[in-house]
């Protein structure tokens, strides 16, 4: 189901909510956003690494940033189903959720799909919709409680989530859920959805 973690310029990402989140999102992971500079940050990668991604949060630590761990449920475990997704050029997407859509391309997540047959399309006949106030709350009000999105417009210099009331805040961080953060790593006190841990998943049997 995947994690997004928010991260204002004056907040940290604790190097425990990472591990404790690759306790389960393993499937790749992907950043997004504005540099100090104002210049756009994006980064994509089909495996995850916490060495990896604790140098590159260390190199923006001064920055606005979205976090992405994947955990994959629909789609290949590959570079082009991690997030952000581009929709245009300095219009990105992050998504935690399963969207009810129809695969039209084999291996391509429900995300892929929102993005290439929804959003681009939409964009290309409307420019500045999909950064349309409006249109967001519209968007947001079709989507069910365990849908969260981020959208970043580097044109606007502008980071907004959907679905912001249904995560979680922990330490100035926004969240996009609790689920999947190994409680036995990082436990929380307060949790609109219960920690899973790595016990929890081994003792689960499926047949």
């Amino acid at each position: 189901m995947c994690l997004i973690v928010h991260k204002p310029k004056e907040a940290r990402i604790p190097e425990d909510l990472v591990a404790a989140a690759l306790a389960f999102n393993t499937d790749g992971w992907g950043l997004m956003g504005i540099a100090p500079d104002q210049s756009l940050i994006i980064e994509r990668h089909a495996f995850s690494d916490f060495g990896e991604i604790r140098q590159v949060l260390a190199r923006h630590r001064d920055a606005e940033l979205v976090l992405h761990l994947r955990r994959r449920t629909r789609g290949a475990a590959d570079r082009e189903n991690t997030h952000p997704l581009a929709i245009a050029p300095g219009l990105h997407l992050m998504h935690n959720g399963t969207l009810p859509l129809y695969s039209r391309v084999a291996g391509r997540s429900d995300s892929w799909h929102f993005v290439n047959d929804l959003l681009r399309p939409l964009h290309l006949r409307h420019p500045g919709l999909i950064s349309d106030p409006d249109f967001l709350r519209l968007l947001e009000l079709s989507m069910k409680a365990d849908n969260k999105a981020v959208l970043l417009d580097s044109h606007l210099n502008r980071i907004v989530i959907l679905n912001r009331a249904h995560g979680a805040e922990f330490e100035g961080l926004w969240l996009s859920n609790t689920r999947w953060l190994d409680r036995r790593v990082l436990p929380l006190s307060h949790t609109p959805q219960t920690q899973l841990s790595t016990q929890d998943i081994e003792r689960l049997h499926f047949g």
